[in-house]
């Protein structure tokens, strides 16, 4: 396991959860669980540096066609999956950065987001196959990732965490750092767009582009509504029993 933090230059949002605390004050092993955006811009040196980590699974969240028109470049003896998160009612849909100026412009950001976010938790194939990668027994690394690498990627990671036993104030901490990340991929965006575009357009945009306290409660909220416990919701949705999850603690966890 390499001892320094990996930092990539060339991919934004490129984080890991390694160091967080779980409820029992027990450590997220460093240099094992990673989320970022796309790897599509990933640079020859990055990708060496990734090659480095062991029994690498890549889990890409984003639709079949984002991944085939930006495909992710090859990181060396990875495991790469694509296993689309967007829920099926595409009448919100976490693909923010391919909306039309209009589109953004006639948006209530605040209600399509908490849409969103409240579909996310449930019969979503995504996090069956994270469950199954965290379960894996040569599993030693696993990359979480979509296009901007913020809600998809972020509900991912809140149940990564949830599975590891960490409090929500972690949880909601880990999704906040995203914030102040993606003005790259804002700027490229925004390039691209024809000139005379609304400021409501531009600001619905920028906030589309960041991540709120309220959407990810909005998500925890639901799952409480439908089920008594995170616990039971875990089992009943993706049939995680208590010796999967103590099995799971045991593999990513140190004391």
């Amino acid at each position: 396991m390499m001892s320094q933090p990996i930092r990539l230059q060339s991919i934004a949002n490129f984080r890991q959860l390694g160091g967080l605390l779980t409820k029992e004050g027990r450590k997220i092993r460093s240099n094992c669980l990673f989320r970022c955006s796309a790897l599509d811009r990933l640079t020859a040196q990055d990708s060496e540096q990734l090659a480095q980590l062991a029994g690498v699974t890549i889990l890409d969240y984003r639709d079949i066609h984002e991944a085939q028109a930006k495909p992710d470049q090859i990181v060396t003896a990875a495991n790469y999956l694509n296993i689309p998160a967007n829920p099926p009612d595409l009448v919100v849909d976490a693909k923010v950065v391919e909306f039309s100026p209009q589109a953004i412009e006639a948006l209530d950001v605040d209600r399509f987001m908490t849409q969103l976010y409240q579909q996310l938790p449930f019969n979503n194939p995504a996090w069956r196959q994270l469950i199954a990668t965290l379960s894996h027994p040569e599993t030693q690394t696993v990359i979480q990732h979509c296009a901007v690498g913020k809600d998809r990627t972020g509900l991912g990671c809140a149940i990564t965490l949830l599975l590891l036993g960490c409090e929500e104030s972690v949880i909601i901490d880990d999704y906040l750092a995203t914030n102040g990340r993606l003005e790259e991929i804002g700027q490229q965006a925004l390039a691209l767009w024809p000139a005379g575009v609304s400021e409501k357009a531009q600001a619905n945009f920028r906030q589309l582009l960041s991540v709120d306290k309220a959407w990810l409660v909005a998500a925890l909220t639901a799952i409480k509504q439908r089920y008594a416990s995170i616990e039971q919701w875990l089992e009943q949705e993706y049939g995680v029993t208590a010796q999967q999850r103590q099995l799971i603690q045991d593999k990513w966890l140190e004391a």
